[in-house]
């Protein structure tokens, strides 16, 4: 009993192998939108003249819920001193929007017309998940 008790507590010990380490994640967005493709999806879903802003903090999405009508633009400004990306949520090459670092590092600014309905959750893949620390959800209603 007393072997089986000092094996329980072995394996329960830490080792150099416990670290907490960070994880990088690789996305890759589409490729560029053609000139044809942005014209279409423009006539469809027109912009309503409505600008957004969605900051950028370090850590933080401000607001971290938008809710916006259909046609109306979301402007992404990176306030902070770090480097973010905006990911959306899920498969990312289906997704039509959505910024890389190297396109958002400080001072930066990427937008989308959110044109169609529904619910879109992004995320910095530097600095959160699809659910926890630097995430934001945004709602698109219908006009």
């Amino acid at each position: 009993m007393a072997v089986a008790m000092m094996g329980a507590l072995a394996g329960c010990a830490t080792d150099g192998d416990d670290s907490v380490a960070t994880t990088q994640v690789a996305v890759t967005l589409p490729a560029v939108v053609s000139a044809e493709t942005t014209a279409a999806l423009a006539q469809e879903y027109p912009s309503n003249g409505i600008v957004e802003d969605v900051l950028a903090l370090d850590n933080n999405f401000l607001p971290q819920v938008l809710t916006v009508v259909a046609g109306t633009e979301v402007v992404f400004e990176n306030n902070g001193r770090n480097v973010h990306d905006v990911i959306p949520e899920g498969d990312l090459a289906a997704s039509e929007w959505g910024v890389l670092q190297a396109g958002f590092e400080p001072k930066d600014t990427y937008s989308h017309v959110f044109a169609t309905p529904g619910t879109y959750t992004y995320y910095c893949t530097i600095h959160g998940t699809p659910t926890a620390a630097m995430f934001g959800t945004i709602i698109v209603t219908a006009p």
